[in-house]
């Protein structure tokens, strides 16, 4: 691995929620109720280099889909992000 090279564990059950703009990463996490306090297991990336937004930030969220009300509210933040929810 370069030093250019972020290595993240991918995640089993949940959602990947990416390009979101840089720094807006606790914002999303604030949308979707996530305050460090619920055990939740949640990886953050934050202004990590892009070719399409130059810096971007990446929310992973083990064992939990977004509801379509906080996939509304997030696309006002972050309107070109993309979420993927992943199953096995």
């Amino acid at each position: 691995m370069t030093d250019k090279q972020l290595r993240v564990s991918k995640i089993e059950n949940g959602t990947v929620i990416d390009h979101v703009p840089g720094g807006q990463a606790l914002n999303v996490l604030a949308i979707v109720g996530i305050d460090g306090s619920g055990g939740e297991q949640v990886s953050v990336g934050m202004n990590v280099p892009s070719d399409r937004l130059a810096r971007k930030d990446v929310v992973k969220i083990e064992d939990r889909e977004l509801s379509p009300e906080e996939v509304d509210v997030l696309s006002l933040i972050a309107p070109r992000a993309t979420i993927n929810i992943v199953r096995e």
